[in-house]
């Protein structure tokens, strides 16, 4: 479920939540499941037995092999924030609760680059009071190098460009393929992201449509394909300064299958909550809070694949 429609529909959650969207287009694509308490015991995926022989004979037993249930405890962390503005707004002739409602807004753009940067880069073991991101949670199994130097994906339609550009939507499209089910998303850096639509859209595996909200779609074969934003300071996320192999110019494509509950997913106590806590001091208060984690609850549902390079 997405976390709109878990979060209230009041209008100090509805303004913030709006906020968000602008510089958190993840929480577009994330799926929520909600739960209370301060952590849930997520019962994580698991297969059935290895079967080396599926036939037997007449009046013969099945060997049965019974499940071995793995549960992981996930702390949910507070993202939090405030909206405030001056009483005597209203005494100059202005309508305070229009500026408070615009300053909710705004606060919540700001709060939504770091909310954004956190989805990809957060480390619990460096700030206790952040969640784990999505670069955290990978398991080291499902983090590959496209190639052992990086792989170029260069434009110009020359034979070792066009080869080059062959290559890197087939290394893509295996990509997409390693995750059981398929991957429901890919998120990279904006400017790999420019280059692999071009080259798609001219080997023709794009495709391009619209959500429910009228938002544009970009699609490489069946699978979303997303920049990964901006961090706080406005930097790039996924850039292109990883090192793989010998090559120090590289970026990361993350890959997962967002699932309610399942797969990837987030967890969330109510969504995003916003109140209006009424005067403090001298000032009017809008407060908002979101509960939530990030859950790997299927360890197969998110690959982390480094080495993309723009040039050489």
């Amino acid at each position: 479920m997405k976390l709109a429609k878990i979060s209230p529909s009041d209008p100090v959650s509805k303004i913030a939540l709006e906020g968000l969207h602008i510089s958190a287009p993840i929480l577009l694509d994330a799926e929520f499941y909600e739960k209370g308490g301060a952590a849930d015991s997520v019962k994580k995926a698991r297969k059935g037995a290895a079967k080396a022989k599926i036939t037997r004979s007449i009046n013969e037993d099945n060997i049965i092999t019974g499940p071995s249930p793995v549960y992981e405890a996930i702390a949910k962390k507070v993202v939090s924030f405030d909206a405030k503005v001056d009483v005597v707004l209203e005494d100059r002739g202005e309508d305070p609760f229009t500026e408070l409602a615009l300053q909710t807004k705004l606060e919540a753009i700001q709060a939504g680059f770091k909310l954004q940067g956190m989805f990809f880069e957060a480390d619990s073991a460096t700030d206790g009071e952040d969640f784990d991101g999505m670069k955290v949670i990978t398991p080291v199994a499902q983090r590959v190098n496209v190639a052992t130097n990086g792989l170029i994906v260069p434009v110009g339609n020359s034979d070792a460009n066009s080869a080059l550009q062959q290559t890197a939507i087939e290394e893509l499209q295996k990509l997409m393929d390693m995750i059981p089910g398929g991957a429901s998303h890919l998120y990279m850096n904006q400017f790999l992201k420019a280059r692999l639509l071009t080259v798609a859209k001219a080997l023709g595996y794009y495709d391009k449509s619209k959500d429910e909200l009228g938002n544009s779609i970009d699609r490489i074969g069946d699978v979303i394909v997303r920049g990964a934003g901006y961090a706080a300071d406005k930097s790039r996320l996924l850039p292109q300064t990883e090192t793989t192999g010998t090559s120090n110019n590289c970026s990361s494509i993350i890959a997962v299958r967002w699932g309610e509950g399942i797969d990837l997913t987030g967890l969330t106590s109510k969504g995003l909550v916003g109140r209006h806590t009424g005067q403090s001091g001298n000032f009017l208060v809008n407060n908002v809070n979101l509960d939530m984690a990030l859950v790997l609850q299927n360890a197969e549902s998110i690959i982390k694949s480094a080495g993309w390079r723009l040039n050489a």
